[in-house]
């Protein structure tokens, strides 16, 4: 993420917020202010809020306030992301609560960036913005939100400008894993917040400091002799090696980017403070320390066991569905045996009361023949 060359002030409100509001045939979509603490989203209504600041100290001439965060080409992000990044953005480069601000968003072809249009005078007590050194503390703020908020780390400074660490590649299955959860690859992210972490050279206690601020947690591997033989890494509940990220995380190459003494070691060893580190970073929470009795899964291992998961998911639902056709299919059979049985039923009842029917028939015939056969006889007898 990259902002302006140079942070602009200005003397009018007004050119500054219609401009960013200007619809354009090189947008997506026409700007629109998606975060800050402004009541309104029209240009009028903006404007006059800005002025309304302006009243508080009218000896200030240049009361405006305006950059801009561009991602890389082809990037985007939700509006609440950019909102989030830009609030945190504010106040690490010292601005308040009550210092109105808004933020528009512009999407182009090339990729999203935001303008930030801010007032330097406070509304409590028309407080007026100083920023000394701004230009200077943004890039480093916005190095710092890349590894905060999960971005695309940039190379700025020029110790990384020359050479490209090596890094392991990306596998397969890690892409595949990272495409369907929709989640970045946790080894590609580790490995630009520890290359972002290292990027001014710092001396080891700021360097594993900066790794805990970003969520990462660590084990220092020190012999009993005091030597350093290098880190290992834990980051979203994932263990690395240092072989897993590349060579340029074992300790050989780290000491070349990092500055120490035994007393960083002795301190990172026991959690103590030291002369130059009054104040150390605390210990990274439980959650995300690894420690030595506690198994942890390697990438590897974590990647097997989702692909298993997703591959039982499947068979388990195509197991239901056959389970399912064949319960359909058995009511089916037995509904059919049903009606078979009934219909044999009522043929053997049918049978059954056609031989009545015959029979009653028969006998009534031959009484009948009987008893003309009888009289008959007698006729001939008289």
């Amino acid at each position: 993420m990259k902002g302006m060359q140079k942070i602009k002030r200005g003397k009018s409100f007004a050119g500054v917020v219609r401009y960013v509001l200007q619809p354009g045939a090189h947008h997506k979509s026409d700007p629109v202010v998606i975060g800050g603490n402004m009541l309104s989203g029209s240009a009028l209504e903006l404007i006059s809020e800005f002025n309304g600041t302006k009243q508080l100290r009218p000896d200030v001439q240049k009361p405006v306030w305006h950059n801009s965060l561009r991602l890389p080409d082809g990037e985007s992000l939700l509006n609440e992301q950019w909102a989030s990044i830009a609030d945190d953005y504010m106040k690490r480069m010292g601005f308040s609560d009550t210092h109105l601000r808004c933020y528009v968003l512009h999407d182009d072809p090339a990729g999203q960036h935001i303008h930030i249009i801010a007032s330097r005078i406070d509304l409590n007590g028309g407080k007026l913005y100083l920023g000394r050194n701004e230009n200077l503390i943004s890039t480093r703020i916005i190095s710092e939100l890349e590894i905060a908020h999960s971005l695309t780390v940039t190379k700025t400074a020029p110790s990384l400008s020359n050479t490209q660490p090596k890094r392991k590649r990306i596998s397969r299955n890690e892409q595949k894993l990272s495409e369907r959860t929709g989640v970045p690859c946790p080894k590609k992210s580790l490995q630009q917040i520890i290359d972002k972490s290292m990027t001014d050279k710092p001396d080891l206690l700021t360097f594993v400091k900066r790794l805990e601020e970003s969520g990462v947690g660590f084990k220092a591997n020190i012999a009993s002799t005091g030597k350093m033989n290098g880190f290992s890494f834990e980051y979203r509940n994932i263990a690395f090696k240092a072989s897993q990220l590349g060579k340029s995380y074992s300790w050989a190459n780290l000491q070349k980017q990092v500055s120490y003494n035994p007393d960083h070691l002795e301190a990172i060893r026991t959690n103590r403070p030291t002369k130059d580190h009054p104040a150390p970073a605390p210990a990274p929470a439980p959650a995300t320390v690894l420690k030595t009795t506690e198994r942890k899964e390697s990438i590897v291992e974590k990647i097997a066991e989702l692909e298993l998961r997703l591959r039982e998911d499947k068979r388990n639902e195509i197991v239901g569905k056959i389970l399912q056709k064949n319960a359909v299919q058995r009511q089916k059979h037995l509904r059919f045996v049903k009606w078979l049985a009934s219909l044999k039923q009522y043929i053997e009842l049918l049978r059954v009361y056609g031989k009545s029917i015959l029979h009653n028939n028969t006998a009534g015939f031959s009484k009948v023949y009987a008893t003309q056969h009888l009289t008959q006889k007698r006729k001939i007898r008289l």
